[in-house]
């Protein structure tokens, strides 16, 4: 049967095509040129782009990496009381086979190791609710840049009026928080580990809702409303459209505060007194009190390595690039 002059497939001309495709390529070139993107802006835009980060990575080259290489060659050399600097420039491995003997420098490490969990898992808890009400409950654009700009606030301040604060006002036999609490002084919150903890989830907090605040921010609201109508309750919701996208806001948070608190002796010294100390406090006293710049040195790059180790399965939760 012969179909209707209705139903007739348009056939596509070969010829056309070709010539079409021809046309393309004949204008492809003034297309990637007019983008940037032909050789001779590619050859132009590399240097120009090299131009403008060379002075950030003269920046970082001064002040981050030259001091880095001269800690990791401090760290081979030899004390000797007397010397220049209390050291001599001998090759020498004693400096890191003391320091794995030392029970004491690896208990702090655990210690420091384990108050940074308690701190990211903390502030993760505290500032995820913080970080989501400012985002996606409140949709005014201008009350979320207030609200924002006032949970930065204790920004404003030293860091070291920050843990002074903390530490007589409000931690300590007499600080406010033992007075609220009847019955007798809670030893917990003097020069203690808890103090110490507490602190460093007040002052590190805000590292963890800044990222969290972004990335909720730009959380996708049309998959937020096709999950509640596909019957989707608010922690499904929550496990299959806010939680994957607010993952790199979580890792980006939880290596900074690691980072911070891993190596922290700022607030141990302040809160804790001398009745806490942390691996920080350790490479503090070899370096200022015991004057020890090759110990000191060794114990700053194992502190450094567990940091690398820690950052590197952090990232593992999330490929930043991809999803960010």
């Amino acid at each position: 049967m012969s179909s209707s002059s209705g139903d007739v497939t348009p056939q596509l001309d070969v010829q056309e095509l070709e010539e079409t495709e021809q046309i393309v390529k004949q204008h492809l070139p003034t297309a990637e040129g007019a983008l940037g993107q032909g050789k001779a802006a590619e050859a132009g835009g590399g240097w120009l782009t090299a131009a403008w980060a060379l002075p950030g990575f003269g920046f970082l080259t001064f002040y981050l990496l030259v001091p880095l290489v001269f800690i990791v060659l401090v760290s081979f050399w030899t004390y000797q009381v007397g010397a220049d600097n209390n050291f001599v420039r001998d090759f020498t491995l004693s400096n890191y086979s003391d320091l794995f003997r030392d029970d004491v420098y690896w208990n702090n490490m655990l210690d420091s190791f384990m108050t940074s969990l308690i701190a990211v898992a903390a502030c993760l808890v505290f500032g995820f609710p913080v970080a989501y009400f400012l985002a996606l409950k409140v949709q005014s654009l201008r009350m979320q840049i207030a609200l924002f700009i006032l949970a930065l606030s204790p920004f404003w301040t030293s860091y070291l009026t920050r843990s002074v604060a903390w530490t007589y006002p409000l931690m300590g036999r007499e600080g406010a928080v033992n007075k609220i609490i009847p019955g007798p002084p809670i030893e917990a919150l003097g020069f203690s580990q808890t103090s110490v903890t507490l602190a460093m989830i007040q002052l590190y907090i805000l590292f963890m809702v800044t990222p969290l605040f972004f990335t909720l921010s730009q959380v996708d609201r049309t998959a937020l409303e096709a999950a509640r109508d596909l019957g989707g309750n608010w922690w499904s919701t929550f496990r299959e459209v806010i939680l994957p996208q607010t993952l790199p806001g979580i890792v980006i948070g939880s290596i900074f505060i690691f980072v911070l608190t891993m190596g922290e002796y700022g607030t141990v010294r302040v809160i804790g007194g001398n009745a806490v100390t942390s691996v920080g406090t350790i490479v503090q006293s070899k370096v200022e009190i015991a004057v020890q710049y090759p110990q000191g040195a060794a114990s700053a790059v194992l502190l450094l390595a567990a940091l690398v180790v820690g950052v590197l399965v952090i990232t593992r939760f999330s490929n930043l690039r991809e999803d960010l």
